[in-house]
């Protein structure tokens, strides 16, 4: 099996010799000890995730082949990812309700195992990367989606194109050279993972059927211009489902003590990873200018982050939520949780102090994170720096939150008390009903179909 693979992965090396050599020696574990060690990190993971249940109930690699192969009435779509993203889970839930396919999902990390268990067919958790090629040598679905992070799992592009005849579709989720530049990633990632994942994202592009992105329009021209792609390319959001709209009624926060509160759903970076690259996402400065003007701010990690590891790595947000009691700091809530509980505050913080990273611009302009639509479903308005133009142009257009310059942030006391707040709250649940994936789902449906491969 370990020749069979190299030998499909020969064309990497005519390609790119580097590359060729990380994933044959860095990524896939062709040595047997390598895989046994991993498999036994992966079982105590599966284990602190879902008990003995997670353990004995686990189909072998045969098992979850014969799945996916046994003939069905319905088509079957195999996403294979790292950490599948929420965009995955919600297209998921409205492709099922089209009543003609099944979702079937192959991924590595479990600690959203239980919650992914509940919106696909089948979820099966991979141990290696070697049991995930031989896998996709043998699986034969209607469709492959592969879904990338940057720098994470973009690389199983090549596990798609290389192991499997079936056509397969990409989508990014974030696009590495949009975010960040080569000399900044080898400063964070290394050099042999800057290596790897930028050669990922040409390959995707140009070898994939078909390329997904949560961006605008002028992103997928940028990319045209940068490599040879051939395939189409659709713009496809993490739009809002139905099942995680806020339905209870709950008292808001500020109807309680007449304070405006605020609340961050999303990605974290603690104050030790390189501000060059991380400090828009490094809220220390924010949390200060924000509390000060008398708000309260709280902050919710994503819940993709190890549980076991939260303490540890987020001890300094937890140091300052313990002197400062206007900050709250959180574990991640799973999206049929996180609307109702962030409907208690009174807008879904998006601003940021640009001033001190380097975050490029190309996907400022074009990104269109989940978060906006994780706000939408608690029902509330979002507060949203003028930087983020894409995001910033939807809020505009249905007028459904503030939009502020930088200057405005030490500002923010005496400008959100001018806006109709009820004004924006009805707007928002207008907007949903244009925003849902319900809406949208079949424009997705259509690419799956009409891309060649």
């Amino acid at each position: 099996m370990s020749d069979t693979i190299k030998e499909k992965f020969s064309t990497i090396k005519e390609l790119n010799s580097e590359v060729y050599d990380i994933l044959i020696h860095d990524k896939i574990e062709f040595d047997r000890l390598t895989r046994i060690k991993k498999s036994i990190k992966q079982l105590v993971r599966r284990y602190k995730v879902g008990g003995l249940k997670a353990i004995f109930n686990k189909p072998s690699p045969k098992q979850i082949i014969n799945r996916i192969n046994t003939p069905s009435s319905k088509k079957k779509i195999l996403y294979i990812t790292i950490t599948p993203s929420f965009n995955l889970l919600r297209q998921s839930i409205y492709i099922r309700k089209n009543g003609n396919y099944e979702t079937i999902l192959l991924m590595e990390n479990p600690w959203l195992l239980k919650l992914m268990e509940k919106h696909f067919d089948t979820v099966y958790i991979y141990d290696t990367y070697y049991e995930l090629a031989n896998i996709l040598k043998e699986a034969k679905p209607h469709l492959i989606h592969v879904q990338g992070s940057m720098l994470g799992s973009d690389f199983l592009c090549i596990f798609a194109k290389l192991l499997s005849k079936i056509k397969f579709i990409f989508e990014f989720f974030d696009v590495p050279s949009l975010c960040v530049s080569r000399e900044d990633s080898v400063g964070v990632w290394g050099k042999r993972n800057t290596e790897l994942g930028f050669f990922a994202e040409q390959y995707a592009c140009e070898n994939a059927d078909g390329v997904i992105l949560g961006y605008s329009r002028e992103a997928a021209d940028i990319l045209k211009q940068r490599y040879n792609i051939k395939s189409p390319i659709l713009e496809f959001h993490t739009y809002i489902c139905n099942e995680f709209i806020s339905t209870k009624k709950t008292i808001k926060y500020s109807q309680e003590d007449g304070k405006i509160h605020l609340v961050y759903g999303g990605n974290v970076a603690p104050s030790n990873l390189p501000k060059k690259v991380f400090a828009d996402v490094q809220f220390h400065e924010i949390i200060k200018e924000i509390t000060k003007q008398g708000f309260y701010f709280d902050i919710y990690t994503t819940p993709h982050v190890s549980p076991v590891k939260f303490e540890q790595f987020f001890s300094d947000y937890i140091a300052i939520s313990k002197e400062n009691n206007l900050f709250g700091f959180m574990k991640g809530l799973s999206l049929d949780k996180a609307p109702n509980e962030f409907s208690r505050y009174d807008f879904g913080m998006m601003v940021y102090l640009f001033n001190q990273g380097t975050f490029l611009n190309e996907s400022l302009n074009t990104r269109l994170p989940g978060k906006f639509f994780l706000y939408l479903e608690a029902g509330l308005p979002i507060l949203i720096s003028e930087e983020f133009k894409y995001v910033a142009k939807i809020v505009r257009e249905y007028e459904i939150g503030i939009v502020v310059s930088q200057k405005d942030i030490y500002n923010l006391s005496k400008i959100i008390p001018t806006y109709d707040y009820e004004k924006l709250k009805n707007n928002v649940v207008l907007a949903t009903k244009k925003l849902s994936m319900e809406t949208h789902i079949n424009t997705l449906l259509k690419f799956y179909e009409d891309c060649p491969g």
